[in-house]
């Protein structure tokens, strides 16, 4: 299983955008439907702080790459945190789900 994590903070006026867009990526990945997939996002009702995490259980390719929206996504990102967001390789450590 391979897990990415991207952690941001935009300015107020963009956040609107990025959720938008945000919403846009869903959309799309809804509609191809890839399998062994978890995408997830995290954010405040109203603020600039954001969480983008992509869990695969093996998958070939990261689905995401192959979305123009997710592209979109990505450089509005860079634009509103003035440089590329890293993506962070993570561990799950502990989870509980009932």
């Amino acid at each position: 299983m391979s897990l990415q994590m991207v952690r941001f903070r935009t300015d107020s006026g963009t956040a609107a955008e990025v959720r938008s867009q945000r919403a846009r990526v869903f959309a799309a990945l809804h509609a191809a439907s890839p399998q062994g997939v978890v995408c997830t996002a995290y954010s405040g009702e109203s603020g600039p702080d954001f969480i983008l995490a992509l869990e695969m259980e093996e998958a070939p390719e990261n689905p995401l790459v192959e979305l123009a929206q997710a592209a979109q996504l990505r450089e509005l990102i860079s634009r509103a945190v003035g440089a590329p967001v890293i993506q962070e390789p993570s561990t799950v450590v502990g989870s509980y789900n009932s």
